[in-house]
C-alpha cells in the first residue's frame, strides 16, 4: 500500500513523457522551479521508488454500490479501470471501504467501491484541488510565485506574489483550459518536515505556509507537469478531466499575526468536468444572488452592519422578531426535553482560559481588555468553561445527572476582517449552546435524545439532513481505549437513531469524537449547523467529579451540543432557504390590512389592533394616493403572508377579505375566525399558506 499511495502516477512516467515535453514548450521553467523539480526527483530516488512497481496481481473481488461485483488484480486494477469497464460516466474520485481513494490508485484487496462524480462533495473537492494544481502551473507563466494553493467548498485558489503588472482573469482562464487539454498527469508524494524544507528552501513564505498546513508528520506534495505544490486530498488522474474554468476574484490575503500587507494575492476560481456543469453552476449562482440574505436583510429592513462595530449585527425590529421567534422555539423544546437555562458572565480573567486550555490554543481569536493593576480579561468565545465552573460549585450526586444546561449568552470571536461576510461570519453572535454532564452509562441515551432534538427542529424548517461521525484526529488527547469506547457509543447512537449517516475519519475534535449534522437547503446547498461533541478533557482540566451510587467519586462525561448553531448564521441560511418568503410563525410581516376608501380606515385599524393584541406582526396600509391594486402588489413584494382587504361590506359584517402572499383569494371571513385559524398555524409552526 505504501508504494502505490506515496506515488501513484510515476509508475506510468514513460507513457507521460511526451505530454510533459509538450508542457515544457508551453511553460518556461525558471531556475528556481528547475531546482525544485530536481529535488523532487531526488526524493523519489531516496525512497528507492522505481519507475514500475511490481504488482502482486492477486485476484480481487470488487463490490460496487449498486450490488454488482467486478473482478480485478491487486496492484493493477484501478477504480478508473472499473468505472470504464462498467460504463460509469463522470467518476472523479472513489471511496474504497469508506476511505477516499484516487481513481488512478491501484486497488490492493477485496473491497467495496463507490465511484463519485462532480455532483458529490468529494468529487467536487477532488476536481477543485486538481484545478488549483493547474492554476499553480499557469501562474508561473505570468511570472508569479505561488505560495499556497487549495480548495474550499466554493472553489479553488492560489495565493501568489507578483509584481505590479495586471493579471487578466480571462487570460488565466484560457491558459488553464489549454493546460487541461494537455492531459497532464498528476502525482503525489508524502514528505516529512525535513524533506519539505529541502524542497521549498528557495521560498521562506512558501515554506512557512506549508508548515502551517501540516497537521501531522507528513504532507502530500504533488507534481503537475513542471509545477510542484501541496495538496490536502485526492486528485484527478490527469488535467484532461477538467474542461471548463472560470476565474472569479483577485484579492489581497491577510496572513495570521500580520498587520501589514504581505503583498500576497489570492486568485479564486471554479472548474468543471464539462461546459454543462459550468452552465448549471452559473444558474445556481444567479439563484443564490437572488436569495442572498444580505439583499433580503436590506430590502425587508431586518438588519445592517456598521464600521463602528465591524462584524457585529444591528438587528432592526423585524430582524429582532425573527431572532426572538427562533429563540422561543428552542426554549420551548428545552422545556420538553429537560434542559434548564443558565446565565453566565461575558468577561473573564485569563486565569479561566488558562485553566481550560483555550488561552494556549485560542487566545489570538479572543478580544481582551486590561483593567487596573494590568489584569487581563477576555470576552468569552464559548460557554463551556463557565459551565464547568458552575458544575464544580458544590459536590454533585449521581442522582442529579444528567445535568443539561443551556446558555444564550453573547459570544465574541476576533475573526479576521477579510473573513467577515454578512451574518454567516461575524464577531459577535449567540448560539443555542448547551452542555450535558452525565454518567458514562447515560451517554448513549443522551446522544440519541440530542439527535432527536435536531431532527424535530429541522423538520419544522423543511430541511433534509444527514450525519457525519467524525473520529479521532492526529494528534489527539486521551487514551486510545477511551476513544474506542466513545466512538463505538456514538456509532450505536446513530444506528439507533435510524437516519442516514457517514463515517468521517480523522475529523473529530482533539478532545473527543463528534457528530456533525449537514442540512440541505431549498436550492441544494449544504450547511453544517448542528453539532454533538464529546469532551474528555475539560472534565479532567477542571477536575469535575460526582458521587456515584457506590459512594465513590467519578468523572462525568461532557457533551457540547448545538442545534441551530449561531443564531445569526441560521437566520442567513433561513432567509436564503425561504428566499425571503418567511413562514407565518417566523415572518416579520405577517398581516397587512388595506382599507378600500377613507370611510373604512377606522375599521381597518381596529382589525390591526385585534391581531397585534394576539401577538401578530400586523400593519395598516395608509398609502392614500395608491390604487387598491398597487397597494396589494406592494404588500406582496413586501412578503406579507396575508393581505386583508376591508371595504363597506367587511366593515358592516365584521369580516375581512383574505389574500395569501401567493395571490390566492381565500374569501371573506369573520375576523375572529381568521384570527383563530392564523393563531393555530403560527403556534404549530406550520408552513401551510391556506386555511
Amino acid at each position: 500500500m505504501a508504494v502505490t499511495q506515496l506515488l501513484q502516477l510515476f509508475v506510468c512516467r514513460p507513457a507521460a513523457r511526451a505530454t510533459l515535453r509538450v508542457h515544457r514548450r508551453y511553460s518556461q521553467v525558471s531556475p528556481v522551479l528547475s531546482e525544485r523539480l530536481q529535488v523532487f526527483e531526488s526524493l523519489i530516488e531516496k525512497r528507492g521508488i522505481k519507475e514500475r512497481v511490481e504488482a502482486s496481481e492477486k485476484p480481487l473481488s470488487i463490490r460496487l454500490a449498486d450490488g454488482r461485483t467486478v473482478k480485478g488484480k491487486a496492484g493493477v486494477t484501478t477504480p478508473l479501470f472499473v468505472a470504464q469497464s462498467v460504463r460509469v460516466k463522470g467518476a472523479l474520485v472513489s471511496k474504497v471501504n469508506g476511505e477516499l481513494w484516487e481513481l488512478g490508485q491501484p486497488l490492493e484487496a477485496d473491497c467495496e467501491l463507490q465511484l463519485l462524480g462532480f455532483d458529490t462533495v468529494e468529487g467536487k473537492q477532488a476536481a477543485w484541488r486538481t484545478a488549483a494544481c493547474v492554476l499553480g502551473g499557469v501562474l508561473g507563466v505570468f511570472d508569479a510565485e505561488v505560495c499556497r494553493e487549495g480548495a474550499s467548498e466554493h472553489g479553488f485558489y492560489c495565493d501568489h506574489l507578483k509584481d505590479n503588472s495586471a493579471l487578466s482573469l480571462s487570460d488565466v482562464e484560457d491558459r488553464c483550459k489549454e493546460a487541461g487539454a494537455l492531459k497532464l498527469p498528476l502525482s503525489r508524494l508524502l514528505l516529512n518536515v525535513e524533506e519539505v524544507r529541502e524542497l521549498f528552501q528557495s521560498s521562506n513564505l512558501r515554506l512557512q505556509l506549508v508548515e502551517e498546513q501540516m497537521n501531522g508528520p507528513t504532507v502530500a506534495v504533488y507534481r503537475c507537469g513542471d509545477s510542484i505544490g501541496v495538496c490536502t486530498g485526492p486528485l484527478l488522474p490527469h488535467t484532461g478531466f477538467l474542461k471548463a474554468f472560470k476565474m472569479l476574484q483577485l484579492s489581497p490575503v491577510t496572513l495570521a499575526n500580520q498587520t501589514e500587507s504581505s503583498g500576497l494575492m489570492r486568485l479564486f476560481g471554479v472548474a468543471f468536468p464539462g461546459e454543462k456543469d459550468k452552465a448549471e453552476w452559473e444558474k445556481e449562482q444567479e439563484e443564490a444572488r437572488r436569495r442572498d440574505h444580505r439583499r433580503i436583510g436590506t430590502d425587508q429592513e431586518l438588519f445592517f452592519f456598521n464600521d463602528v462595530s465591524p462584524g457585529s449585527c444591528f438587528f432592526l425590529p423585524k430582524g429582532a422578531h425573527i431572532y426572538n421567534r427562533l429563540t422561543d422555539f428552542i426554549k420551548s423544546e428545552y422545556q420538553r426535553r429537560g434542559f434548564t437555562e443558565v446565565m453566565t458572565p461575558t468577561l473573564y480573567s485569563t486565569a479561566l482560559w488558562e485553566r481550560s486550555g483555550h488561552w494556549e490554543h485560542y487566545s489570538e481569536n479572543m478580544f481582551t481588555v486590561t483593567s487596573e493593576g494590568s489584569q487581563t480579561y477576555a470576552l468569552k468565545p464559548m460557554n463551556c468553561p463557565a459551565h464547568c465552573l458552575m458544575f464544580e460549585q458544590r459536590v454533585r450526586s449521581w442522582r442529579e445527572l444528567p445535568l443539561r444546561w443551556a446558555d444564550f449568552g453573547a459570544l465574541h470571536r476576533n475573526e479576521l476582517s477579510g473573513a467577515l461576510g454578512g451574518l454567516t461570519r461575524v464577531r459577535r453572535f449567540c448560539q443555542d449552546d448547551a452542555h450535558i454532564f452525565c454518567t458514562p452509562e447515560q451517554l448513549e441515551e443522551e446522544i440519541v435524545a440530542c439527535l432527536d432534538f435536531v431532527r424535530n427542529v429541522y423538520q419544522v424548517f423543511g430541511f433534509s439532513f444527514h450525519c457525519l461521525l467524525s473520529t479521532r484526529p492526529t494528534p489527539c488527547l486521551g487514551e486510545p481505549e477511551q476513544w474506542d469506547s466513545a466512538e463505538q457509543q456514538l456509532e450505536r447512537s446513530l444506528q439507533h437513531f435510524g437516519e442516514r449517516w457517514e463515517l468521517n475519519p480523522g475529523d473529530g475534535a482533539f478532545y473527543g469524537p463528534k457528530i456533525d449534522i449537514q442540512i440541505r437547503d431549498a436550492i441544494g446547498r449544504q450547511h453544517q449547523c448542528a453539532t454533538i461533541q464529546l469532551d474528555f478533557q475539560l472534565p479532567i482540566r477542571f477536575d469535575l467529579q460526582y458521587v456515584g451510587r457506590d459512594g465513590q467519586l467519578h468523572r462525568p462525561v461532557m457533551i457540547h451540543r448545538a442545534v441551530l448553531g449561531s443564531l445569526e448564521r441560521m437566520i442567513a441560511i433561513l432567509a436564503e432557504n425561504f428566499g425571503g418568503k418567511w413562514p407565518l410563525w417566523l415572518s416579520p410581516a405577517q398581516v397587512t390590512v388595506i382599507p378600500v376608501g377613507g370611510n373604512n380606515a377606522s375599521y381597518a385599524k381596529q382589525v390591526v389592533r385585534q391581531f397585534r393584541e394576539a401577538g401578530f406582526m400586523a400593519d395598516f396600509s395608509d398609502d392614500e394616493g395608491a390604487t387598491l391594486n398597487k397597494k396589494i402588489r406592494s404588500a406582496q413584494l413586501a412578503q406579507y403572508n396575508y393581505i386583508f382587504v376591508v371595504g363597506d361590506k367587511e366593515s358592516e359584517s365584521g369580516t375581512v377579505s383574505v389574500r395569501s402572499r401567493r395571490g390566492k383569494q381565500l374569501g371573506r371571513r369573520p375576523s375572529e375566525e381568521v384570527l383563530k385559524s392564523l393563531t393555530q398555524l403560527r403556534d404549530t409552526r406550520s408552513n401551510v399558506d391556506e386555511f
